[in-house]
């Protein structure tokens, strides 16, 4: 399932251009503390379907969009939130270390989860699925 991060990461680095750093939370490349800033991270997960022998595992991966406060800010933010969406939803990632992932969905937004004096965003939370085995 992880193995996933680094895919959406790159679509996402591809959609928000050269002004934007995006990274992984299992990577540790780039400044997390350049602005504007996006983050992918594994954030929630379901089962969407179990079977006796396989489940459907659904991860969500949170899309974190970061911007200083002050002139622009807004429409910085609305630009890379109308990127993420046209870039992620719909979009099937194919295999991952050897498992086909299903289209991701958006399935909610909202404010970031911390509160920071200076910084404004928003979190996206898109959903995919992939079938794991089990016991037979």
């Amino acid at each position: 399932m992880f193995a996933l991060e680094p895919v959406i990461v790159e679509r996402l680095r591809a959609a928000l251009g050269a002004a934007w750093t995006v990274k992984g939370y299992t990577s540790d490349d780039g400044n997390r503390d350049a602005f504007p800033f996006a983050s992918v991270f594994f954030g929630d997960g379901n089962i969407a379907d179990n079977k006796t022998s396989a489940l459907a595992v659904q991860p969500g991966w949170r899309v974190s969009l970061v911007a200083r406060t002050g002139e622009g800010a807004a429409e910085l933010l609305d630009a890379a939130f109308s990127a993420a969406i046209a870039s992620l939803h719909n979009w099937a990632p194919g295999s991952a270390a050897g498992r086909r992932w299903a289209r991701m969905f958006l399935v909610r937004f909202a404010p970031p989860q911390y509160a920071d004096a200076g910084l404004t965003g928003v979190e996206l939370l898109f959903s995919t699925t992939a079938q794991y085995r089990g016991q037979d």
